[in-house]
């Protein structure tokens, strides 16, 4: 085995398990900074609804056909459909929205820095392949990444907002594996996620570990080929085969 790829939302980082609450506050936060740049004295509440149906026909969009939909182009047709298009200031202020309402409940999964250490030390190349919430910038995974000093264990990163695809398709899979130059079945994958890192991970040959954590829906028909509870029970799978 030469290579140990993870997820990181809930696999390394956690985060709301609730989305939906974060995201109504972020949205209601855009609207207002919309109706303060426009002219014509909109309705906050008309803004907001409007923002959230485009989110809702984006989620499905990412869910039936693994496809990113960035978070710029969601922002970009409601600024768009309320003529405050091409304010590169609002476009900013309206991302750190979003990402502030993630920081509202970061933590870093207990182990995690240790773990990343263990596997470094024991040769691995390690590697990512992680969605972004609402299809956020990979700049802002990447900053969390770096408060918690993470970073600098990985050989490479694919975000789903750099490559416009999402887990479980196998594209994204394959292009982290392209870039770290290993092939599938030398290579781990580690995510909380059943329908998503776990199946897409077998789907391209790789062994699938599932991390297990209170944000991921059961499958019965979904079978990881190891599952651990702690980075504890992840190092004495690698000792047990051999590394």
């Amino acid at each position: 085995m030469k290579a140990v790829l993870f997820d990181l939302g809930h696999t390394l980082i956690n985060y709301h398990n609730d989305w939906r609450d974060p995201e109504r506050r972020a949205v209601a936060k855009v609207a207002r900074r919309v109706c303060e740049a426009s002219p014509n004295g909109l309705d906050p509440d008309h803004v907001s609804k409007y923002l959230l149906e485009l989110l809702e026909r984006g989620r499905k969009i990412k869910l039936e056909q693994h496809l990113e939909i960035p978070l710029v182009d969601v922002l970009g047709d409601c600024f768009h459909r309320f003529a405050v298009e091409g304010d590169e200031e609002l476009m900013e202020q309206s991302l750190e929205e979003f990402y502030a309402v993630l920081l509202e409940h970061r933590e870093l999964v207990p182990g995690t820095w240790e773990m990343l250490r263990f596997v470094k030390d024991n040769d691995f190349m390690i590697g990512l392949v992680s969605d972004v919430a609402w299809g956020l910038p990979s700049y802002f995974p990447q900053r969390d990444m770096k408060f918690y000093h993470l970073d600098e264990f990985f050989d490479d990163l694919v975000f789903s907002t750099d490559v416009g695809l999402r887990k479980p398709n196998p594209k994204i899979f394959k292009i982290a594996l392209s870039n770290m130059g290993v092939t599938a079945d030398c290579s781990y994958f580690v995510g909380n996620n059943l329908q998503a890192d776990i199946l897409g991970a077998l789907n391209v040959g790789m062994i699938a570990v599932l991390k297990e954590s209170s944000f991921y829906t059961h499958d019965d028909d979904i079978v990881p080929d190891a599952k651990i509870s702690t980075w504890d029970q992840f190092e004495d799978l690698l000792r047990r085969a051999g590394h």
